[in-house]
């Protein structure tokens, strides 16, 4: 019998990774961020066949002037991320080294915006997850969506060691991690987990004030002046897809199955449909925007989020009404 496959041989013998099409579960880099997309890699190497409940969170909602965020999603269904920082680069390239040779692997977490080696370097200060899947000692093989073309082809990069770690330890707050699964932790059914995922949405979205603060980020984008709006594209257009991939997420689980059918209503379905599709509207006039910069097309855009906006209040009543039985 033949040893089984590195997490390295195990993506260099299937299709060439490319996080922008939906792979056999529909998941992809519209409706996964960074981190879960490298975690995918994982999960598939370890047979999963059903990954979609792990990356199914609650919807809440974070906003400063225009920033908009929700809280950092977090794995379910018995999957779990288990970090460990370091404190310098001999420290980071140990660890990294000593993971790699237990696990097969090593997922490593950064700020992209202090890394030369991501296209996010310079403009972007968030923190980024790469795959690393090979470190020969000279060069590791890592597989991340935003690698710069000079050490990326495509997904897969081949950066030297000695230009990796250094730059990891510049950028600060830099570290390591693995998945780990407890089958325990998977017990509860999909619509029990559906359940939990919706009402924990209702109250966060509805009671703690997740929408008033959606109508907040909308209000500031209208009231922006024009020259200061057209500086802001980048960063609006990186705050919207990040803040609508888990609408794409629940849509993909219900339009595959994962959500039990008692679960599905019309009343949160077809909003959450209105809400993916108003979202992803405004993401395609920024794009435009950016490729035409002469033009204004602010009115266009904050027509979309407030029309976004609409259908995130019906999806949310809906979830509501569904729990609580109303007609």
């Amino acid at each position: 019998m033949s040893e089984p496959l590195t997490l390295a041989g195990y993506i260099r013998q299937r299709p060439k990774v490319d996080w922008r099409f939906p792979d056999e579960f529909g998941l992809c880099e519209r409706n996964l961020d960074c981190r879960q997309l490298c975690i995918l890699e994982i999960m598939k190497w370890q047979g999963e066949r059903n990954p979609i409940p792990a990356f199914l969170n609650a919807f809440d909602c974070r906003t400063d002037g225009l920033l908009l965020r929700r809280s950092e999603p977090v794995l379910q269904n018995g999957w779990s991320a288990i970090r460990f920082p370091s404190l310098s680069t001999d420290q980071l390239r140990h660890l990294v080294r000593s993971v790699y040779d237990a696990e097969g692997y090593c997922l490593i977490y950064y700020n992209a915006f202090e890394v030369p080696f991501s296209a996010y370097y310079r403009k972007h200060d968030v923190v980024h997850w790469a795959l690393l899947i090979e470190d020969d000692g000279t060069h590791v093989t890592v597989i991340d969506d935003t690698g710069d073309p000079a050490y990326f082809e495509g997904y897969i990069g081949r950066i030297p060691s000695d230009v990796f770690f250094p730059a990891l330890q510049s950028a600060g707050g830099s570290g390591a991690a693995i998945v780990r699964r407890n089958d325990a932790g998977a017990a509860a059914s999909m619509e029990v987990q559906f359940a939990r995922l919706a009402r924990t949405s209702v109250e966060q979205m509805l009671r703690q004030g997740g929408l008033d603060r959606l109508a907040g980020f909308v209000t500031a984008v209208e009231a922006l002046p024009d020259d200061e709006l057209r500086a802001s594209l980048d960063q609006l257009e990186f705050d919207i897809h990040y803040f609508r991939r888990l609408r794409k997420l629940w849509e993909t689980a219900a339009g595959s199955g994962v959500i039990p059918e008692v679960c599905l209503d019309s009343r949160w379905t077809g909003p959450l449909t209105e809400a993916c599709n108003q979202w992803s509207y405004g993401m395609g006039v920024l794009m435009k925007w950016k490729r035409q910069p002469e033009k204004f097309y602010g009115s266009r855009l904050t027509g979309y989020l407030r029309q976004a906006l609409e259908a995130e209040r019906q999806l949310f009543d809906g979830l509501e009404r569904l729990l609580e039985g109303r007609p």
